[in-house]
C-alpha cells in the first residue's frame, strides 16, 4: 500500500510546514505544498504510481480555476477538495457542488491543532469512494438504478398464492419430495449473497442488485417451506445452516456472473418443468412464479455481465471460458451451484435427482444461454460449446489478448 499524499495550495500561514505527518488509522501521510504558480505543472507531473487523496485550497488562491484544473484530470476524480478561508464557512456554492468540492472550511480546520483530524476525515472520505472501473459519479447513472423499475414491476406478490386452497388429494409422494428438495436447495441464497458482497467489495451498483437478488431469492425457500408446513412437513434449520459457509470466491467477476446466468437459466427451466408435470394447482402456481423469477434473474445478471465485458476484453474471454466449462460437461446431469458446492448438504443429492428426472428441460435453458453468449461474443455463428472453445482460441491469437 502506497503512502497517502495530500496537497496544500497557498494555505494559510497557520498550517504546519511539515512535509509529513502521522494520522491515526492511516499512518504516515506525505504533505505536498506546491506554489500557486506551479499548480498546473504539479498536476501534470504528479507521480503516476501515487494517489492524491485530498487538497486544501486557500480562498485567496483563486479556488475555482484551481479546482477546475484538478478535475480536468480524470485520475484526480476521487481527490477530496476543501476550500479554506475566514469568510467561506456556510452553504456550498453551486460551482463547488458541480466540481465535487467536499466542503468549505474555516482556517481552524488546517491549523496545527486541528489539521491531523481534518486530514483523517479527508482520507476516510477518499478511501470510501469506489475504485471500480464502472463507478459513476451520479447515483442514478448506476446500472442497478437503470434496471430497477423493470425488475420491481415484474415481482410477484404474496397475495397471488393462497395456501388455504391446497388440494392435498392431488399431491403424490414424488411431488412432495421434489418440493422438499427445492426448498432446501433455495437455502443456498445466503452464501451466494455473502460471496457477491465479498467479490464486489468496493463497488456500488452490482452490490445494490445483489441485495435485491438475495431478498427475492429468500422468498423462494420461504414460500415452499410454508407450503410444506401446511401439509405437515417440517424443514429442519440444519439445511440452511449447512450452507452458511460461502463457496469459493471467484477470480474474475464476469466469470462469476456467467456462472449465475447459467444457473438461473437452468433453475427457471427446472421450475417450469416441475410445474408442467404437477396437478395440484397451488404448487403449480408457485413453481411457475419461481420459474419467472429465475428467468428475470438470468436477464439481470446478463446485463451486469455485459457491462463488464464491454469495458474490458479480458472480462469477455473469462465469461466465455466459464460458459464453455458449464455448458460442455453434462455427464452428471445439470450442473448447478446448489448441487456442486455443498457436498455436506443433503440438497446435493436432491438436486441431482431432480435434474436426472427433468434433464430434458435443460436443453431450452442452455439454448437461452447460448443466445446470451452470441450477443456477448458478437458472433451469431456460435451454436455449441465446441464453437465457444474455437472462439476462445481465436481471441487468444489476436494481438493484445490476455
Amino acid at each position: 500500500m502506497t503512502t497517502p499524499r495530500i496537497a496544500l495550495l497557498a494555505p494559510t500561514a497557520a498550517v504546519s510546514p511539515a512535509e509529513q505527518l502521522t494520522v491515526p488509522a492511516f499512518g504516515d501521510v506525505v504533505v505536498d505544498r506546491p506554489a500557486h504558480a506551479d499548480w498546473q505543472r504539479y498536476l501534470h507531473e504528479f507521480d503516476p504510481s501515487a494517489d492524491l487523496a485530498a487538497v486544501w485550497i486557500d480562498a485567496d488562491a483563486e479556488p475555482l480555476p484551481a479546482v477546475r484544473a484538478l478535475r480536468s484530470h480524470t485520475r484526480f476524480d476521487r481527490t477530496r477538495v476543501y476550500v479554506v478561508g475566514p469568510g467561506t464557512a456556510g452553504p456550498v456554492p453551486a460551482w463547488a457542488e458541480a466540481l465535487d468540492v467536499e466542503d468549505i472550511v474555516r482556517p481552524a480546520a488546517v491549523a496545527p491543532g486541528g489539521f491531523t483530524t481534518s486530514v483523517e476525515l479527508a482520507l476516510r472520505a477518499h478511501r470510501a469512494l469506489m475504485t471500480d472501473d464502472l463507478y459513476t459519479d451520479y447515483y442514478l447513472d448506476m446500472t442497478f438504478n437503470k434496471i430497477f423499475d423493470w425488475f420491481e414491476t415484474t415481482r410477484w406478490d404474496w397475495t397471488e398464492v393462497d395456501l388455504d386452497r391446497i388440494d392435498r388429494d392431488m399431491l403424490d409422494e414424488r411431488t412432495v419430495d421434489f418440493l422438499t428438495e427445492a426448498a432446501v436447495i433455495e437455502f443456498g441464497t445466503l452464501p451466494g449473497a455473502h460471496n457477491f458482497l465479498r467479490e464486489w467489495r468496493g463497488e456500488a451498483s452490482f452490490s445494490s442488485w445483489a441485495l435485491q437478488w438475495g431478498a427475492e431469492e429468500s422468498r423462494h425457500s420461504l414460500i415452499q417451506a410454508r407450503y410444506l408446513d401446511r401439509i405437515g412437513v417440517k424443514l429442519r434449520s440444519k439445511h440452511a445452516l449447512y450452507k452458511r459457509e460461502p463457496y469459493p470466491q471467484g477470480d474474475v467477476r464476469s466469470a462469476t456472473l456467467m456462472m449465475n446466468v447459467i444457473s438461473e437459466s437452468r433453475a427457471s427451466a427446472l421450475y417450469k418443468s416441475l410445474a408442467a408435470h404437477v396437478s395440484e394447482p397451488v404448487i403449480r402456481k408457485i413453481w411457475r412464479l419461481l420459474a419467472r423469477d429465475e428467468a428475470r434473474h438470468c436477464r439481470a445478471f446478463s446485463v451486469f455481465m455485459r457491462e463488464l465485458c464491454d469495458s474490458d476484453p479480458a472480462h469477455r474471454a473469462a465469461a466465455l471460458r466459464m460458459a464453455y466449462i458449464w455448458l460442455a460437461d453434462r455427464r452428471n446431469g445439470v450442473k448447478h451451484p446448489a448441487g456442486m458446492f455443498y457436498p455436506h448438504s443433503t440438497s446435493s443429492a436432491g438436486i441431482r435427482r431432480i435434474e436426472a428426472l427433468q434433464h430434458d428441460s435443460v436443453d431450452a435453458a442452455d439454448a437461452k444461454v447460448m443466445s446470451i453468449v452470441r450477443l456477448l461474443a458478437d458472433d451469431d455463428s456460435l451454436e455449441t460449446p465446441r464453437d465457444i472453445k474455437a472462439k476462445l482460441r481465436d481471441l487468444a491469437r489476436r494481438p493484445g489478448a490476455h
